[in-house]
């Protein structure tokens, strides 16, 4: 729990009165542009930072009041980390295994699997220095998984990593959330944020403009739907019946499709292939044009200021 965070550099106002609430078994995107707070949240939430007002609840510690229990809840991976290129992998996880106070064979067996979880268990006994930057990604999610914690805090956690990878540790994400832990994960890259979040926060200029469900905001910051329908020929009968059907606002022709636009956010495409077909219209294709996290997103900051 994040709540009533207030906190000024000098005379700039980073963070104005942030709350936000992450449930266990949520994967949890923190969302906004670059300036608008979420590395200034991120480093308070982990105890860094002590801000002017507000407190961070982790499991109901306090990061800046015990330190100590709040790094065995918390696992962080922070964007583009900096490792140790002279160490290898293992070498690495072994050392933080030992700050965690894991017992030798246990420590052991969670580095294998650790590795072969993150995708690098052909890689374990490598230098760092040989690493990719995607690579070195992977480890810095596994190093924040050594101590297996409840809550895992990301900062863009999928970049520099290929398509493949990046569906690994979606899946990955998830399968932690199923788990009952806790994924927060500062994001830019929206499309990916869509996939992986079942939860959004949004933060602009130092305020949080949205936080709840990921279909919530679909429903409260975007556009109407759009069902897309292509048929073999378009005729007057058919667009004229569209038309007048009491859940349709337009009907606008491109080629050989409709693009129709309706009043609600509802699926609607088999009542609309229905009335098709009774005017003997022959329908080729059908799809619904739903609103992206990214129309959500600018559609909410541009509510916001």
């Amino acid at each position: 729990m994040v709540s009533g965070l207030t906190k000024y550099y000098g005379e700039f106002k980073a963070l104005d009165s942030v709350s936000f609430t992450v449930d266990k078994g949520w994967v949890y995107g923190y969302l906004g542009p670059n300036g608008a707070g979420k590395t200034t949240t991120i480093r308070t939430m982990l105890g860094l930072l002590k801000p002017d007002q507000g407190e961070v609840q982790i499991a109901s510690v306090n990061p800046l009041e015990d330190p100590v229990n709040a790094l065995q809840i918390v696992g962080y991976a922070p964007e583009l980390p900096t490792l140790q290129a002279f160490f290898t992998g293992e070498q690495l996880l072994d050392l933080m295994g030992k700050m965690y106070g894991l017992p030798t064979q246990e420590r052991k067996a969670r580095i294998n699997k650790l590795l072969e979880t993150v995708g690098l268990q052909d890689w374990g006994d490598k230098k760092i220095g040989k690493y990719s930057k995607g690579m070195i990604q992977r480890l810095s999610v596994a190093l924040a998984l050594i101590g297996d914690p409840m809550v895992l805090i990301m900062d863009e956690p999928t970049i520099g990593m290929d398509p493949e990878a990046t569906a690994h540790f979606r899946n990955l994400f998830a399968n932690f959330a199923k788990e009952g832990k806790t994924v927060f994960i500062s994001s830019h890259l929206l499309d990916e944020a869509q996939r992986i979040c079942t939860h959004v926060g949004m933060i602009n200029k130092g305020k949080i403009i949205f936080s709840g469900p990921i279909s919530q905001i679909l429903e409260a910051f975007t556009e109407k739907w759009i069902v897309e329908a292509e048929v073999e020929k378009v005729t007057e009968e058919v667009v004229s019946a569209i038309k007048r059907l009491g859940y349709v606002e337009d009907v606008k022709v491109d080629g050989n499709k409709l693009m129709i636009l309706l009043k609600e956010k509802k699926d609607l495409r088999g009542e609309i292939s229905s009335e098709i077909f009774k005017h003997r219209g022959v329908l080729l294709g059908l799809s619904l044009q739903k609103a992206t996290l990214e129309d959500a997103y600018l559609q909410a900051l541009k509510g916001g200021e």
